[in-house]
């Protein structure tokens, strides 16, 4: 029997990175689980090795900042899965480089996806979640959300947006029954950012492995009905 046996979750930016391993670690615990990104072809080798070990995978390309895909792919999610229980909001993107020189294309292109890119999963899925009289949402933030960093003023204003978006929904809906919580990673040995992990690897730095961030991801969902894990900071060691 896993924790979320019988549950319904759904992953933005499940293809890669912190998205895939959420994704594999809710349906090892018995979750069906909801796969959305943009890549079809990464998408279902996602979905594959989710079937493979036994579980349940719904893959839907999907961008999430466009308001009818979004919609539409959360409602197909609930009606193919039968509801809504979770949702992981994950997806992210950074353009760099010093303020003067930002191009506004990129500027809109980091808060459209990691700002808007969470809001509208949300959004869509707040009636499938009430309508259980339950529901958890866990956005994944960064420690950029909390700290500014030079040359990542876009990405610092999504994050640092995306953790004031979070508190006030949780404000909004915690008599819905609905929980939600943020996780701040630091450094991700992903491709995130422009970077191959060999050379991230041959840096020296210190970082996490997706799998660690999903397994913190958990625990926040794992927590009694009585508590709260507002938000979690994990960094590497």
């Amino acid at each position: 029997m896993g924790d979320f046996d019988g549950q319904v979750a759904l992953v933005t930016g499940a293809s890669a990175g912190v998205g895939r391993a959420t994704a594999a670690a809710l349906a090892r615990e018995g979750a069906a689980v909801a796969l959305l990104a943009r890549g079809a072809g990464p998408l279902e080798a996602v979905a594959e090795e989710i079937r493979a070990a036994g579980g349940r995978a719904l893959p839907i390309v999907a961008d999430v900042t466009d308001e009818r895909a979004v919609e539409g792919a959360v409602g197909r999610a609930a009606a193919e899965l039968g509801g809504l229980d979770i949702l992981i909001a994950n997806v992210g993107t950074n353009r760099g480089g010093p303020v003067e020189r930002l191009a506004l294309d990129d500027w809109n292109l980091v808060l459209a996806t990691n700002l808007t890119g969470v809001f509208l999963p949300v959004r869509a899925a707040l009636p499938h979640l009430k309508a259980r009289g339950r529901g958890q949402i866990v956005a994944v933030s960064s420690g950029a959300g909390r700290t500014g960093y030079a040359n990542l003023a876009a990405y610092c204003a999504s994050k640092f947006g995306l953790n004031g978006f979070m508190a006030a929904l949780a404000a909004e809906v915690k008599d819905d029954g609905v929980r939600c919580g943020v996780i701040l990673p630091g450094s991700i040995l992903t491709e995130f950012g422009g970077r191959a992990v060999e050379e991230k690897r041959a840096g020296g730095g210190k970082y996490l492995l997706p799998e660690d961030v999903a397994a913190s991801i958990l625990h926040q969902l794992r927590q009694p009905a009585h508590a709260w894990v507002q938000e979690l900071h994990l960094w590497p060691f």
